[in-house]
């Protein structure tokens, strides 16, 4: 970390000099800090965007231009939007809107402020789910990793059959009765899930997109999603699994509002800041909340449980590795990758974002670009 730095581009946005003084100290508030655009490797909120009211139902290309302007706000450079491969009307989820997404992506991406990826979620309990992840990926160039979900009662994450039920009535709106019907038609699907499983990873290798388990409890889960050939463990909801995961090579991956909340959504799971001291997680993701992403870091820092220097790299460059994308490290000779915010306690209030070398976002950024040298951009 550097304090009173400053960072000059020349008119391609390259990095000719970086200069200030070391420092150990964490940010104090309001403090402006510059650190490499974040990397989300799964944002799932486009289903939740898309019903503002009960009776309103918005065309996805609209949730995407208001996500980018949010999430290019929050200094994410990267978002790995989530198709939701699956039918499941009674939680709002319509199998046909993932093919949709990924024509919407491919067709506004380009104009759009940050780098938009699809990342596929395959639900294996549902015999629609494999004919629409051949559909995204017949419609998009876009697609950056494939998930292997299953949602059924006995692969939950949450602590018992209960508190499933309730978690998911609250989340979609719906009565318990109505989530024992949706869960049954899941039980129904649940037989096939191996060969789907199998399938999902043939697709994923064949069209050499990275492959990642999903909600892994134990040793168990981990070694059958690597057997298929998955190299991210998304999620895993104990120290054990993640620990094992880092063993096989896998990168593992935890949610960013966990770490700026202090708890996860289900009682049972691992909380960030035990995984990190324990040293078995590589990566954050906003998974449903974009503001949580540059945040964590803070958190993560303000609590002491890793320098803020180290932090960053969970919600950046590692992410950007595992990837396998350019990484966003703001070194001389390579196009800044950036974002420029206010550290607020744990929350990041962006105010400028670089993609390679180009201002994507800007929020007041006069008072912090001197444009009377002709070499800065």
């Amino acid at each position: 970390m550097l304090a009173d730095a400053s960072i000059d581009l020349d008119v391609d946005g390259v990095v000719v000099a970086i200069d200030g003084t070391e420092t150990e100290s964490a940010p104090s508030a309001g403090t402006r800090i510059l650190v490499p655009a974040a990397v989300d490797s799964h944002l799932d909120n486009v289903t939740e965007r898309r019903r503002p009211r009960a009776t309103v139902q918005l065309p996805q290309d609209s949730v995407i231009a208001a996500l980018d302007a949010e999430c290019a706000g929050a200094g994410i450079g990267t978002v790995c939007i989530s198709a939701r491969c699956e039918d499941a009307p009674g939680k709002g989820v319509h199998v046909e809107d993932a093919v949709e997404l990924a024509h919407v992506l491919e067709r506004t991406a380009p104009h759009l402020a940050c780098d938009w990826r699809i990342h596929a979620r395959v639900e294996v309990t549902d015999d629609t789910a494999i004919d629409a992840l051949k559909g995204v990926l017949a419609a998009s160039t876009r697609v950056a990793v494939i998930s292997i979900m299953e949602h059924s009662i006995e692969r939950s994450r949450f602590a018992n059959a209960q508190e499933h039920r309730e978690f998911y009535a609250a989340d979609w709106g719906v009565s318990l009765d109505e989530v024992d019907a949706l869960l049954a038609t899941k039980k129904e699907g649940a037989g096939e899930r191996d060969r789907r499983r199998a399938e999902v990873a043939q697709i994923a290798r064949e069209a050499g997109v990275v492959l990642a388990s999903h909600d892994d409890r134990d040793v168990a889960d981990i070694d059958s999603g690597h057997a298929l050939g998955a190299r991210i463990a998304e999620f895993p909801l104990s120290i054990d699994a993640a620990r094992h995961a880092r063993e096989l090579g896998m990168i593992t991956v935890l949610g960013a509002p966990n770490a700026v909340r202090g708890r996860s959504t289900s009682s049972s799971n691992v909380l960030v800041a035990d995984a990190v001291r324990a040293d078995v997680v590589d990566t954050l993701c906003c998974d449903y909340l974009p503001s949580a992403l540059q945040g964590a870091p803070l958190a993560l820092a303000a609590e002491g449980v890793l320098p803020l220097s180290e932090a960053v790299d969970l919600v950046s460059t590692n992410p950007a590795r595992a990837l396998g994308l350019t990484s966003p490290e703001i070194v001389i000779g390579q196009r800044l990758t950036a974002a420029l915010g206010r550290a607020e306690g744990t929350t990041f209030i962006g105010e400028g974002l670089w993609r390679d070398g180009r201002v994507v976002f800007a929020r007041n950024l006069a008072s912090v670009i001197d444009t009377s040298v002709p070499e800065a951009v």
